[in-house]
């Protein structure tokens, strides 16, 4: 009789255990829902607080699913509110939950937020390299043919777009628009008729690029688009770039106004915007309408300061997180618990012979800081009196000999013009800098343009190109604590170097120190006067 009872009992707290599951799982399942729903209407706070709720109880109930589901939601809501630092944490987190499960599909959807998110950081290379491994999942997942096969192509095709390959980009555009016809899916129509209106734009073929950037302002006027604010700013902003480059400014101003009038505070500081600011007083400049050029250039300056502020914090992460190594990483997930234990064993044997190796050196390294700290500080005192007078770091060097220049004053003004605006747009920092790009940005030939530089800059271009680079960084780091926070690497590439080695190369020859050094000296001189 005993048995019996027990067995009852043992079955009733089995199917209640069971029926509390069951209701963890449903709430899981709609706080998942309600975030989605949240990010849809813009409300990112409240989404980023049910999608953290979620992946909790996923973790909980040892649900891997419902975790990616989590994960991603929380990066989507994170990327839109503008906080990358937490955006690609969730990324991140996604792909491994994926990878773990050899889920190709979550694998996909994990890679296309990574890509979204990485040109954001200035990891274009990094965002391209990820597309091609990504297309190759394509075929082996379910997602062929589908909206999230149109998904991933936007994405991929923005990872191009960044960097300027238009032609690879148009052959996933045209794929792309051909499938989101078929499927009637208009949020992706959207996004590739800009993309293939800006391609048309850099060939200036005008009536072509009208034609798809309208197609795209059609759909959105419809209002069957979720979340319209990103799309209806990128097709007004590529429609009045059209305008701007035909000279035809007062169009320009009147379609940038019209979709900028509604915008809320806290989508100011999106990239978009900033570009659409951006563009609005270059086109009052050539009105000559100096008020609304100083109102909107005031605007620029104070939302690029707090977006960098938010990228810097982004970039950093990427580089903490190891970027270069993230495939090889996730692929060895699975034994990630052995690996880690060895490792951790080299590292303290690592750290032994470092430690030994740093006793035998540094009655040489003291030596050579007494040298360093006299260059410091005459190098800060060199700063901060040109900063007053607002000249160059750059040293004077003798004029070098070139031929004579077949241009006319009025011309060889006009480059240096460009250039100078080149300059002030900090184009150098891009790693792509190079003789040939500027002088394809100027509108002139690369003769010419070397030639100019070495005459009135008195320099050669790459010599030119480092001065400036050396110079950013140089006054950037002294009145930026967070970014003397940045690894060696992250500041290369932050700067437009390839490599941390020729980083190094560059600034010891121009400042006679290594920029570790220069950047320990300026938080020292910092906690002094604090």
């Amino acid at each position: 009789m005993g048995i019996i009872f027990f067995l009852i009992g043992y079955n009733s707290f089995s199917q209640q255990t069971q029926n509390t599951k069951e209701t963890k799982e449903q709430t899981l399942k709609r706080y998942i829902d309600l975030a989605r729903e949240l990010q849809i209407k813009e409300k990112y706070q409240k989404s980023i607080a049910y999608s953290l709720d979620a992946a909790i109880l996923s973790k909980e109930l040892n649900n891997d699913s419902l975790l990616f589901r989590a994960y991603m939601q929380l990066g989507k809501s994170y990327l839109y509110s503008w906080n990358n630092e937490k955006a690609i944490e969730a990324y991140y987190n996604a792909l491994k939950v994926a990878k773990k499960n050899e889920d190709i599909d979550h694998e996909l959807k994990a890679y296309s937020g990574l890509i979204a998110f990485l040109p954001t950081v200035n990891k274009k290379d990094k965002a391209v390299n990820f597309s091609l491994y990504a297309l190759t999942l394509v075929d082996k997942s379910s997602i062929k043919n589908t909206v999230s096969h149109v998904k991933l192509l936007t994405v991929i095709c923005d990872a191009f777009l960044a960097k300027e390959d238009y032609e690879t980009m148009l052959s996933y555009v045209n794929t792309g628009i051909h499938l989101a016809e078929e499927l009637h899916f208009d949020a992706g129509l959207v996004d590739l008729y800009i993309k293939k209106g800006k391609y048309y734009r850099h060939q200036q073929k005008w009536e072509e690029a009208f034609y798809y950037l309208y197609k795209s302002k059609d759909i959105l006027e419809e209002g069957k688009i979720e979340s319209p604010f990103f799309p209806t700013i990128n097709t007004s902003g590529a429609i009045a770039g059209c305008y701007y480059d035909q000279e035809k400014y007062d169009e320009a101003i009147q379609e940038l106004l019209n979709s900028t009038v509604d915008v809320k505070k806290e989508d100011e500081v999106k990239d978009n915007m900033i570009k659409a600011y951006e563009l609005l007083a270059d086109c009052y400049k050539k009105k000559e309408n100096y008020k609304e050029v100083a109102f909107f250039l005031d605007k620029v300056n104070v939302l690029k300061d707090t977006a960098r502020a938010r990228k810097d914090a982004a970039v950093n992460r990427f580089h903490e997180e190891d970027s270069n190594n993230l495939l090889s990483e996730i692929e060895a997930l699975q034994h990630q618990g052995k690996e880690q234990k060895k490792t951790i064993s080299y590292m303290w044997w690592v750290i032994l012979l470092v430690a030994i190796a740093f006793l035998l050196i540094s009655f040489l390294y003291i030596k050579k800081q007494k040298a360093n700290r006299a260059t410091f500080n005459t190098l800060i005192e060199k700063i901060t009196t040109l900063e007053a007078n607002k000249k160059s770091i750059a040293s004077d060097k003798p004029k070098s000999k070139t031929k004579n220049i077949r241009l006319d004053d009025e011309t060889i003004k006009s480059i240096l013009t460009r250039l100078e605006k080149l300059e002030e747009q900090e184009y150098f920092l891009k790693s792509t800098c190079n003789l040939r790009s500027v002088a394809k940005k100027i509108k002139t030939n690369s003769t010419y343009l070397s030639q100019i530089i070495n005459k009135h800059k008195e320099k050669s271009f790459n010599d030119y190109i480092s001065d400036l680079r050396i110079e950013y960084v140089l006054k950037r780091l002294k009145n930026d604590e967070k970014f003397r926070m940045f690894s060696i690497k992250a500041i290369a590439t932050e700067i437009g170097y390839k490599s941390a080695d020729s980083f190094v190369k560059h600034f010891k020859k121009k400042t006679e120190l290594n920029p570790s050094y220069y950047i320990k000296q300026l938080n020292k001189m910092d906690a002094s006067e604090n």
